[in-house]
């Protein structure tokens, strides 16, 4: 029995399940463009005094527009977005404090808020990234594929979406579930699959990718000690690792992920014990295509 803080919404009857479509303008071009704005005001402001309020106006524009797309499923075509932001927001801000631009006295530390929010979304896109992910592998097994739960006794402690981050207190897209568990329970394989990644994943510690074909892939993080490696075949059920309390943790928890092969987080709460039969269509060269799933 799952226990669930926020139970998944229920598909009709008759319709098939479908990944959520991702944001009509997704995180990366709300970057981009919010970047392309700042950096054309700049341009202009070069003509005015240092002391002008004109700076500081420039300045939280794109860091709350950064912000709010940080609040968004990141997809993993946004990477490069995310990257140019960390590049252009360090540049400019050691440029202005060069010139002894009159800034507000919280912009340094609201600059660097916002780049722990792009870090964070960084290492989710990493994620999707990880070596052997980037490109859809054929299924192993003929038929639906069924995602089990990866725990014996799943506790939801932090579910899917945007929620206040327990670290530091703000306002973050959370790609996937946090389940509850003491360190050293026994984490399973959610279906047959492939082992693409076994290893250190930044904040997400001790982590492991399989790839169970089609381009649906399962994501095992803050894991305490590891018992398969890549390239090696499990499967469901299977144990792998121990739940643990490494990476950018506070506490011992295994988080979960599920992603697909159009570079997005799907919510593993709606997908566990539902049969999932990918569109070869629909999934091939999908840039936030949804892949549909039939029961």
């Amino acid at each position: 029995m799952v226990a669930r803080t926020t139970p998944p919404p229920r598909a009709a009857a008759k319709e098939p399940p479908r990944v959520a479509r991702a944001p009509r303008v997704s995180p990366g071009l709300e970057i981009d463009r919010a970047l392309r704005m700042f950096v054309a005001a700049r341009a202009v402001l070069r003509a005015v005094p240092p002391t002008a309020s004109q700076h500081g106006e420039a300045w939280d524009e794109v860091l709350q527009q950064i912000e709010e797309a940080c609040l968004h499923r990141p997809m993993a075509k946004d990477l490069g977005a995310f990257v140019r932001a960390r590049v252009v927001l360090e540049v400019e801000l050691d440029h202005d404090l060069h010139r002894r631009v009159a800034l507000p006295q919280d912009l340094a530390k609201r600059v660097r808020r916002t780049l722990r929010a792009v870090d964070e979304e960084v290492g989710e896109l990493r994620m999707i990234a990880a070596p052997g992910a980037l490109r859809p592998s054929p299924r192993l097994m003929a038929g639906a594929l069924i995602l089990r739960q990866p725990l014996a006794s799943m506790t939801v402690s932090s579910p899917f979406g945007v929620r206040t981050d327990p670290i530091n207190g703000f306002k973050r897209f959370h790609a996937g579930v946090d389940l509850g568990a003491a360190e050293g329970v026994m984490v399973y394989a959610s279906a047959p699959g492939t082992v693409v990644y076994a290893g250190w994943q930044g904040g997400y510690g001790r982590h492991v990718v399989v790839d169970h074909g089609d381009g649906i892939r399962t994501h095992y993080s803050h894991l305490q000690d590891l018992f398969v490696k890549v390239g090696q075949l499990v499967d469901e059920r299977e144990p792998m690792a121990a739940v643990g309390n490494t990476g950018r943790s506070t506490g011992p928890h295994l988080h979960f992920a599920v992603t697909h092969a159009a570079g997005s987080f799907l919510d593993p709460l709606t997908l566990i014990d539902v049969p999932l039969q990918p569109e070869p269509t629909e999934l091939a060269g999908s840039e936030g295509v949804p892949l549909a799933m039939t029961r």
